[in-house]
């Protein structure tokens, strides 16, 4: 159990960081269109807002949930769920920045010149900003954790004679 309460302290500070990235806007770091949920509240959409967050912050809280009960089979969706969104950000983020870009990433990369960037860009490679990398950082390390976690808990499980 082990990996999994890692894993669970990770979603965590994932959710902390996902939740601040999408209500403040905090310059250069998230500087991307659109307005951020703290707008969007102040401005009378707060059924909306509050339910759009509540959305992003149920993995974590349906993990917990699954941590707690020993749900292993909710804690394998929850590993679904986080490596759909690695590799949705692998396929927006990284491969671009390795591979190459089409024109539209391209064209998206123009709303994220003002972000911070870590990784160097070049003519048609665009790198990720600094926000994703860490926002990509601590979703592969949720998926490594759950996956580790959950090896760990079948590893015991089988020494202890259970299905």
């Amino acid at each position: 159990m082990k990996w999994l309460k890692v894993s669970l302290m990770i979603q965590i500070i994932l959710a902390v960081y996902f939740q601040a990235i999408l209500w403040f806007p905090l310059g250069s770091w998230n500087d991307q269109p659109g307005k951020r949920l703290i707008t969007l509240f102040s401005e009378g959409q707060a059924l909306a807002v509050l339910g759009f967050a509540l959305a992003m912050l149920l993995p974590v809280l349906l993990f917990a949930l699954a941590f707690w009960k020993r749900w292993v089979w909710l804690m394998w969706v929850g590993l679904l769920g986080y490596g759909v969104w690695a590799v949705l950000q692998i396929q927006s983020w990284w491969i671009p920045w390795i591979f190459g870009a089409d024109q539209l990433a391209l064209n998206n990369q123009k709303f994220l010149q003002r972000t911070y960037k870590i990784f160097p860009s070049s003519i048609g490679h665009p790198s990720p900003d600094a926000m994703h990398f860490v926002l990509d950082l601590l979703i592969f390390l949720a998926v490594a954790t759950i996956a580790l976690g959950l090896l760990e808990y079948r590893r015991g499980a089988v020494i202890e004679g259970k299905p």
